[in-house]
């Protein structure tokens, strides 16, 4: 039986109005993926299920735009590429830093904060290093 988009999705928003970030899990390999589909991208497996992410990763790649879609988004802001602790990626944006503070590889952590729309996203922020 294939799960619709409310199904696929509806939990993750759920989570992320509790400010929590989840991400699916195979239930066959153990593989962590995004986004939520029908089955598993690496096995092909339908047996998934949504479990917490420490909300820590890395930049694996990003870019600064500067001319925005749309005049509601404060330019300039930096979209990433975030490769999670857990072995998944997700695209967001990195917030509260100037574009030329981000680099490959600088640690990020989930914080959540209100789109242009008014709802609730989850966003990076760079992580402090101990001196």
């Amino acid at each position: 039986m294939q799960r619709s988009d409310r199904e696929l999705t509806g939990e993750y928003w759920a989570a992320v109005d509790r400010r929590e970030l989840i991400r699916p899990v195979c239930g066959a390999c153990g593989r962590s993926h995004f986004r939520p589909q029908a089955v598993c991208p690496w096995c092909q497996a339908a047996d998934w299920s949504y479990e917490p992410s420490s909300g820590r990763g890395s930049v694996y790649s990003f870019t600064t735009i500067h001319r925005p879609p749309d005049p509601r988004f404060t330019s300039p802001y930096i979209v990433a590429d975030i490769e999670m602790q857990e072995g998944w990626r997700l695209f967001s944006w990195i917030t509260n830093c100037e574009p030329a503070d981000v680099a490959i590889g600088m640690d990020v952590a989930v914080t959540f904060q209100p789109g242009v729309d008014g709802e609730l996203l989850p966003v990076f922020e760079l992580e402090e290093r101990s001196p």
